[in-house]
């Protein structure tokens, strides 16, 4: 790797951090935490993209990553021993998809059926909607999780889905989980974007910004804005997808979809390190 590409994205990588690192701090989550899960990060890029055949070789992983052939031993153990890895995860998300897309549980016009919580076998109800789309979670669960998050009602004995998404409850699971969801889709894309290796043949990656920045009462306008036509265009794009493919066509199949996010941020949010500490009025010893 040449010398200005390596600090490139040493200093992309100290911005884009910066956010994420607040958080963490914020929650308690320490530096030797988060040490050691870049080390796990580490190991599992070198064995997913970097391994020349299907066997492990930790000695190749630990020349490849920088770790000693002890802690990739460390990593990797913990890895086979740590039951929470393999743990399903809640995903309210996939119920209400299922509920607005699936025919067997849509009716004219593509709208979602109101169900019963549970019915006769061979009826419609949203535990079976549940056991379709969130395998073994609980419909209890799942209806609590989207009733609080305003996505579905309750009238006379039946179920009705209110809205085509789910808002997780602050520092739930959910939410914390779809944190590294959706970075990994952001990251994924951005890291592809640049490894191309033609023009024209990355993904869609595009933004509009206002130039001058905006006021907080503009911004506060301009939220609002965007939460009306973006999920129109939003479920726009989710018909699409349900219109253009069955999922029942042969070949390997990839998620894909699209992601847009209202960002707002300080430029002094941005700034470096010996920035601070130079306004700071902080100097070597």
């Amino acid at each position: 790797m040449e010398q200005n590409t390596r600090q490139n994205l040493v200093d992309a990588i100290s911005t884009m951090m910066k956010p994420l690192v607040r958080l963490l701090i914020n929650n308690g989550v320490t530096h030797a935490d988060f040490a050691d899960i870049l080390k796990d990060v580490y190991v599992d890029s070198a064995i997913r993209h970097f391994s020349d055949n299907d066997r492990v070789n930790r000695s190749q992983i630990a020349v490849k990553t920088g770790l000693t052939r002890k802690e990739v031993k460390k990593v990797i153990d913990r890895a086979l021993t740590d039951e929470s890895q393999r743990r399903p995860r809640s995903r309210p998300e996939r119920v209400l998809s299922g509920w607005h897309n699936d025919p067997n549980f849509t009716g004219p016009y593509g709208v979602p059926l109101e169900l019963p919580y549970e019915a006769p076998e061979g009826e419609k109800s949203f535990a079976q909607l549940v056991r379709v789309y969130s395998g073994d979670m609980s419909a209890k669960v799942t209806l609590d999780e989207l009733k609080r998050g305003g996505s579905v009602e309750e009238k006379d004995g039946l179920l009705r889905a209110t809205r085509r998404y789910f808002e997780p409850r602050a520092l739930s699971a959910e939410l914390i989980a779809r944190l590294g969801d959706i970075g990994h889709k952001f990251f994924s894309t951005a890291a592809a974007n640049i490894e191309k290796t033609k023009q024209g043949r990355g993904y869609f990656d595009r933004r509009v910004y206002a130039e001058k920045g905006c006021t907080e009462d503009t911004i506060l306008k301009f939220d609002a804005y965007i939460k009306e036509v973006g999920q129109e265009f939003l479920e726009e794009l989710d018909r699409w997808l349900a219109a253009n493919d069955d999922g029942q066509a042969a070949g390997p199949r990839k998620e894909t979809g699209l992601y847009m996010v209202h960002y707002v941020e300080a430029a002094e949010d941005k700034t470096s390190l010996s920035e601070l500490l130079e306004e700071r009025g902080v100097s070597s010893e």
